[in-house]
């Protein structure tokens, strides 16, 4: 593992420790609504901080891009710029299911060299480097080489609730996978479901207005790991939120699946 990585890695997993802590001690069944989001809002902004401040020890001219709090430059920046996201899985971290992770990409000139996602409760780990291959808690990892539709199991984002023209397009599309696949699983975290994808937990993946440091990071992790990636109709615009993921031999079966 390359040096860098190995650090941030001890930055994500200090922070989700805490973060985990943050849960157990908090009371989720007496707490309002508001209180509940005040809480999830509290947790996101603190462990963003406490990401920042702990790597920017290490890499103190580096800018630092977070979600909760913006961006953070120095006057002559290194080009080396840090992107956070804190909480993704925020549904389920609401509702207790210990499906949430720590998220970061670190790029250079622009270009994705290292990607970090972390379950905290699991204990997961998944990294890469650009060239080097996808590691889940240090062992090397691969996507399966599914090839048919019909023995897949597939992740999915669903549309929300908003009855709409893009939403019902979504639904249909979503349903056509749904009849054609072994099995829908919808992980309500997206920079998971790519890191499963990876480790060959999940065969392919149809995602909808997906974070971009999610993109960022899960999609090296899931590139290094033999995985194309392409947007929902078969281009290479998916950096905008919409993706297809899968081994090579099956991207093209999901895409025509879902139409």
């Amino acid at each position: 593992m390359q040096p860098m990585v190995n650090l941030a890695l001890r930055v994500l997993r200090e922070a989700g420790e805490e973060l985990v802590h943050a849960v157990e001690r908090f009371d989720f069944e007496r707490s309002s609504d508001q209180e509940i989001s005040k809480f999830i809002a509290d947790c996101a902004i603190g462990t963003e901080k406490q990401i920042i401040f702990k790597l920017r020890k290490h890499f103190p001219d580096d800018t630092f891009q977070g979600r909760e709090t913006g961006r953070q430059e120095r006057e002559a920046p290194t080009g080396t710029v840090w992107l956070i996201n804190p909480l993704e899985g925020q549904d389920n971290f609401r509702s207790g299911l210990p499906l949430y992770s720590l998220v970061l990409a670190c790029q250079v000139n622009g270009k994705t060299e290292h990607a970090l996602i972390v379950n905290p409760t699991s204990g997961q780990e998944f990294t890469s480097t650009r060239g080097r291959g996808a590691e889940m808690s240090g062992r090397r990892i691969r996507t399966k080489d599914k090839t048919k539709v019909s023995q897949s199991i597939i992740g999915v984002t669903y549309p929300g609730i908003a009855d709409n023209d893009h939403n019902d397009r979504l639904r249909a599309r979503v349903s056509n996978l749904t009849s054609k696949s072994r099995m829908i699983r919808a992980l309500g975290d997206d920079a998971l479901s790519l890191a499963h994808l990876a480790a060959g937990h999940l065969d392919a993946l149809w995602l909808t207005n997906v974070d971009n440091t999610t993109i960022q990071a899960g999609a090296l992790i899931a590139k290094e790991a033999g995985c194309l990636i392409t947007d929902l109709s078969g281009g290479a615009l998916y950096e905008e939120g919409d993706l297809i993921a899968s081994n090579p031999k099956l991207l093209k079966s999901v895409l025509k699946s879902s139409l």
